[in-house]
């Protein structure tokens, strides 16, 4: 069971208890257990099998018994004498943001049998005619539209974004010290589901109120002394957390995670003696230390502090005790980007750029890069011949060249080419054309469902072309819409190092491809690495910094990718 199973199951018992006409101080154990467990960035089970029940606040000695039973046997003989004389329809309401157990109580009573049934009346108004008041209607209809609509984890760049706007919004308060984002998106994992935040504040009722006034709130589901939680137009749940300045450190620690990072964290700490949580680190029998920063927190540990991208407990714990992290790629240091897709009419065989080649040029100098070059698709194979396509190719080199010249002094422009890797691994475009070429991109798009064997024997057949140089997009996923497809990766790797050719990490949003556990791995075996945007548009060419999260989450350091480097290392690189 997760920790939001472990959560709900609680505030059902709690659920219970109320309409039951419990004591109040039991209902709100039940309640602070509840909230405490769900906010845990370790799974409460790890605590049980590790005999840390006790550490959880608000979970006492009758809860611990109850927990040890769950996990032991996958239920609670209390828990279920409780529940066991309510309907599933009862419990499903309260899972409608703003319904708690007096409202859930009296849709029972009004023999409402599922969740549809009640959308159904109250879209009808019979509901209403039977004594619901129409607002309360509203917010319930609301409610269930958040609880049924689909929830595809955001992409990194939108999430960004998003979370950018409410950073500045928050950190507009008088009231508000310092404001972060928390969880996935702080450690810049490629998808995220909802967004969390922190402030550090003196007066966290003040930051709570001003928090809950955000435009674009759409109701507010939760809110406390620390701590509230809300739901936007667009149906994203947002998590705020407040902490005081003089612990805000151990709160944003605690709360980045990885929930994995934290488990070997605390172990580290209980060996050299001391206890670690959200509020502080704690020595035996001594006072509670508060951390302003992070840096304190690991500093007490006697460890660097490794960069919030990579702690997912894969090594960065290790390295950090001996001093030995790495310098990793900085955002902002690429001096260009290889893969642009431009307007020219190269009649290609997939979509084609928005914007001119002279426009695209002019916008690299405005972001102050060194160089960049354009790989549009290549022609179409389905309507060209080899001789049509070579025309093709000579005539945009030309054009290409006369960009050079224009811009010499400026700029470094170089010819490239995005080419089909076939289903057999040939290239779709003739050697006659690739050799009029500064460099080849080739990638995969067609045919995703093959064999291991076959998708494998294919990437190693198109990268022993000699007029290739680089692997685009090599996993293939699509985010939230298609999967990488599998391929031998650890050969893939050892024949880039061995042959000298380059892996891209794509900075497209639904891409982020190659992933950063791939990324690790392949610079572990000496590949070389190349950040690009895929930009098929002027606004998407700013994109980069994506690209360098995945990269930075791959332990990769400037000089694994390509584009850090100058031109002329560059130009060696790329023969």
């Amino acid at each position: 069971m997760t920790n939001r199973d472990v959560a709900k199951l609680l505030r059902n018992v709690a659920a219970a208890l109320t309409l039951k006409k419990a004591s109040i101080f039991q209902i709100r154990a039940y309640e602070t257990a509840a909230d405490a467990i769900e906010h845990l960035t370790s799974e409460v089970k790890d605590l049980w099998e590790e005999g840390k029940l006790a550490e959880v606040p608000g979970v006492g000695k009758n809860l611990s018994e109850h927990l040890n039973e769950l996990f032991s046997t996958g239920k609670v003989a209390h828990f279920e004498s409780l529940t066991k004389d309510l309907p599933p329809v009862f419990f499903e309401a309260l899972d409608i943001p703003g319904v708690g157990p007096k409202t859930a109580q009296r849709i029972l009573s009004l023999k409402v049998q599922n969740l549809e049934e009640l959308k159904q009346r109250l879209e009808d108004g019979s509901l209403i005619k039977e004594g619901f008041s129409e607002k309360l209607a509203e917010n319930i209809l609301l409610g269930l539209k958040d609880t049924n609509s689909e929830k595809d984890r955001m992409l990194l760049p939108f999430a960004e974004e998003l979370a950018a706007k409410i950073l500045d919004y928050l950190r507009k308060s008088p009231d508000v010290k310092q404001a972060d984002c928390l969880g996935s998106l702080r450690r810049k994992v490629a998808t995220i589901g909802d967004l969390d935040f922190a402030v550090a504040s003196d007066n966290p009722e003040k930051a709570i109120k001003y928090f809950v006034k955000m435009p674009g709130i759409s109701r507010i589901v939760d809110q406390g002394e620390n701590k509230a939680m809300v739901m936007l137009t667009s149906h994203l749940q947002i998590d705020l957390l407040v902490g005081k300045p003089k612990n805000y450190g151990n709160l944003l620690q605690h709360f980045t995670g990885s929930k994995h990072h934290n488990i070997s964290l605390r172990k580290l700490a209980e060996d050299k003696g001391y206890s670690i949580s959200e509020y502080g680190v704690k020595k035996l029998k001594t006072a509670v230390i508060e951390c302003k920063t992070e840096e304190e927190v690991y500093s007490l540990l006697d460890m660097q502090t490794p960069p919030s991208e990579i702690r997912e407990d894969a090594g960065e714990i290790e390295a950090a005790l001996k001093h030995q992290l790495p310098q990793l790629i900085p955002y902002g240091s690429l001096k260009g980007d290889l893969h642009l897709h431009s307007s020219y009419p190269i009649e290609p065989s997939h979509d084609l750029g928005r914007d001119s080649m002279e426009d695209m040029v002019k916008r690299a100098l405005a972001l102050g890069y060194k160089y960049l070059g354009f790989s549009d698709h290549s022609p179409a194979t389905s309507n060209h011949s080899k001789p049509k396509i070579i025309d093709i190719l000579k005539k945009r080199s030309a054009f290409i060249d006369k960009l050079k010249l224009k811009y010499a002094g400026k700029i470094e422009i170089l010819a490239g080419l995005e080419a089909d890797i076939q289903p057999d691994g040939s290239i779709s475009v003739p050697d006659e054309g690739l050799k009029l070429l500064d460099y080849c991109i080739v990638g995969v798009h067609s045919a995703h469902r093959m064999e291991q064997s076959k998708m494998t024997a294919r990437i190693l057949k198109a990268l022993s072309n000699p007029y290739v140089q680089i692997l685009a997009h090599p996993t293939g996923r699509l985010l939230n819409q298609r999967p990488s497809f599998e391929a031998d990766w650890a050969k893939v790797f050892e024949f880039c190092a061995k042959k000298g050719k380059i892996l891209e990490i794509n900075s497209f949003p639904d891409r982020l491809d190659l992933r950063d556990d791939l990324v690790r791995q392949a610079i572990s075996k000496g590949v070389k690495l190349v950040i690009d945007s895929d930009a098929h548009g002027l606004e998407q060419m700013d994109q980069l910094d994506y690209g360098v999260a995945v990269a930075r989450r791959g332990w990769a350091t400037s000089a694994d990718i390509i584009n850090t480097y100058g031109f002329k290392d560059l130009l060696d690189v790329l023969k």
